[in-house]
């Protein structure tokens, strides 16, 4: 049975959008509910939304059109901070300007998104709320992808024209109504306990201190367990696993900063130098990479791979190879560190892993130090 979220008078709500119409698709119930009591906060200019059109044509469109939302909804307040679109995992460490501290819930993107933008966005938000030691319950919020198992709901059946009016702001994005209002309307079916519950929103309650940063882990290489038929099976798919070689560093190099990031492009580099940097490639295109030996030579990391290559095992099988590099250079242990969930999954799946309790900032402003 999932938790009916209940706004009360003396709740401050704040609600993160990744994009410019996130907040209406996702957390519409609170826009709607408690407008005089909740500040919306956008992170990026959303400039890529319409291939149509040019990036700066578009960006002013999306302004637009927001701020024609918030005319209809009247919220408490409202900010647009201007990231560029598609850049946050980039900006993982920048100043989000958001002071959580007055916040009694506070709604985010769920970090398990398809959108590397919304995943971002999460992390950062659950950085700067660490940071600021913010009391406020915090809610993930879904678009277009489920949540494997939510915790709370809202019914949302007696707001679904106004809901729907929301969106309607956002006329490039109409596909995105359809979707989610496909997903509202199974999570009111999944409402067996209330027939009269027809569209509902689902959130996933979290942590958000926990999330603020992954733990690092250290490998116990000695218990490689390699799986041969992992990567066969990729390559049935006609994905190839190579290690770099320097005539490619430099296009190895931008697909990571522009993929990922500058700081994980920097590692690799270093990874590269000395033959620990493996990719993924189909078709001569780069799926993703994994490294050994960057930061330190027995670190194991960074890696990373495309939203729509995910899920299929190359992340395992990079894995692997970087572990087996290491082995090979004499070491019985490595260390991975900030390990996502899922990540560390992938890891216990293949060898033996001790968590580092407190391992937060470990790698982080090095220079400051």
């Amino acid at each position: 049975m999932r938790e009916r979220i209940v706004f009360q008078e003396e709740d401050l709500i704040a609600v993160v959008a990744p994009h410019p119409d996130d907040e209406c698709l996702g957390a519409a119930a609170a826009l709607l509910l408690a407008p005089d009591r909740t500040d919306i906060y956008v992170l990026t200019d959303g400039r890529y939304g319409n291939p149509d059109k040019s990036a700066e044509e578009e960006a002013k469109n999306r302004r637009m059109q927001f701020e024609a939302e918030m005319e209809a909804v009247k919220p408490r307040a409202f900010q647009w901070l201007g990231f560029e679109d598609t850049t946050l995992q980039k900006n993982l460490d920048a100043d989000l300007k958001i002071d959580f501290t007055p916040y009694t819930k506070i709604f985010l993107p769920w970090n398990q998104s398809a959108h590397p933008d919304h995943r971002a966005a999460a992390i950062m938000c659950c950085k700067a709320i660490h940071e600021q030691k913010a009391k406020a319950e915090c809610f993930m919020y879904e678009i277009t992808r489920p949540f494997h198992y939510p915790t709370h709901c809202i019914d949302i059946t007696g707001l679904l024209e106004e809901k729907k009016r929301l969106i309607r702001f956002h006329q490039d994005q109409n596909p995105q109504e359809e979707i989610n209002l496909s997903l509202n309307r199974f999570r009111g079916a999944q409402m067996i306990s209330d027939p009269k519950c027809r569209y509902a929103e689902c959130y996933l309650k979290v942590d958000a201190q926990k999330l603020a940063y992954n733990p690092d882990l250290i490998i116990k290489l000695y218990t490689l367990r390699e799986d041969p038929a992992a990567e066969a099976a990729l390559e049935e798919m006609g994905i190839r696993f190579k290690r770099v070689m320097p005539p490619d560093f430099t296009k190895v190099y931008e697909f990571i900063k522009d993929t990922f990031a500058p700081s994980w492009a920097d590692e690799a580099l270093a990874a590269m130098m000395h033959g620990a940097c493996h990719v993924a490639v189909r078709d001569g295109k780069i799926l993703a990479f994994g490294c050994a030996g960057s930061l330190a030579p027995d670190y194991a990391g960074p890696g990373g791979t495309i939203p729509e290559a995910r899920n299929i095992g190359i992340n395992k099988v990079l894995m692997q190879k970087s572990f087996r590099f290491l082995i090979e250079q004499g070491f019985q242990y490595a260390v991975c560190g900030s390990v996502s969930p899922q990540e560390q999954r992938i890891a216990e799946s293949i060898a033996d892993v001790v968590i580092v309790k407190d391992s937060k900032d470990a790698y982080r402003n090095l220079l400051k130090r």
